[in-house]
C-alpha cells in the first residue's frame, strides 16, 4: 500500500508539463487582451487580428510566438499613447470655461481670526479680579495700593475739655457709678 502511494505521488502525469505550460500562456495571453484599448488605434487592428476564443485554441508553439512577437509592440503603443495624451492635455481649469487657473493660496488671516480667544473682560463672571492693563510683559509687579487712613475728628474731644471732663476711652465703670445710676420708672408701678 505505501509503495503504491509513492508511486502515485512521484509518478509524472502524461503531458502534465505540457498543460501546465499551455496554462501559463493562456493567461498571458488573456492580460495581454485586456490591454486592448490602451493600444494606439492603428497597432490595435495588427495586434488584435483575430479574437481571443480563437487565439487560444492555438498550440503552445504557436502562443508562444505570438508573445514573443507582439509584447514589445503593446509596451511601445502603450508608452506612445501617453505620450500623445500628455501632449494633447490642457490644464484641469481650462475644461470648465474658465479664464483663470482656480486659488490655490490659503489666506492666513481668516484662519487666525477664527482661532483668537473670546475676551472676557465684558462678562459678569469674570469682572471679580482686577485685571492688569495691557502692556508688553505680563510678569510685571503690581502695584501697591495704599490703605486710605482716616483722619480723627478732633470735635468731640474739645467739647469735653470746654466742660473741664476727660473724655475715658475706657468703657469699666466702678461699682460706685454703677449704684447711681437709676432707670426711670415709666409704667408707675414701682415697688412698695
Amino acid at each position: 500500500m505505501w509503495t503504491d502511494r509513492c508511486i502515485d505521488r512521484n509518478t509524472p502525469v502524461l503531458g502534465g508539463r505540457i498543460a501546465a505550460e499551455y496554462d501559463s500562456l493562456c493567461k498571458k495571453i488573456t492580460h495581454l487582451y485586456t490591454l486592448r484599448e490602451m493600444v494606439l488605434p492603428e497597432d490595435e487592428i495588427k495586434i488584435y487580428d483575430e479574437p481571443l476564443l480563437s487565439k487560444l485554441a492555438d498550440t503552445n508553439q504557436q502562443l508562444k510566438k505570438w508573445i514573443n512577437r507582439w509584447r514589445p509592440v503593446i509596451d511601445h503603443s502603450m508608452k506612445r499613447v501617453k505620450e500623445l495624451a500628455q501632449d494633447n492635455s490642457k490644464p484641469i481649469w481650462q475644461h470648465f470655461t474658465k479664464n483663470k487657473p482656480a486659488k490655490t493660496k490659503v489666506s492666513r488671516r481668516k484662519l487666525s481670526k477664527q482661532l483668537k480667544p473670546k475676551k472676557y473682560s465684558n462678562n459678569p463672571l469674570t469682572n471679580v479680579y482686577t485685571r492688569l492693563k495691557k502692556k508688553r510683559s505680563s510678569s510685571r509687579v503690581l502695584p501697591v495700593i495704599k490703605k486710605i487712613k482716616h483722619k480723627v475728628n478732633h470735635l468731640i474731644s474739645s467739647l469735653y475739655n470746654k466742660l473741664g471732663k476727660k473724655r475715658s476711652t475706657s468703657r469699666e465703670q466702678t461699682a460706685l457709678e454703677v449704684g447711681k445710676q437709676i432707670i426711670d420708672d415709666r409704667f408707675g408701678d414701682e415697688p412698695k
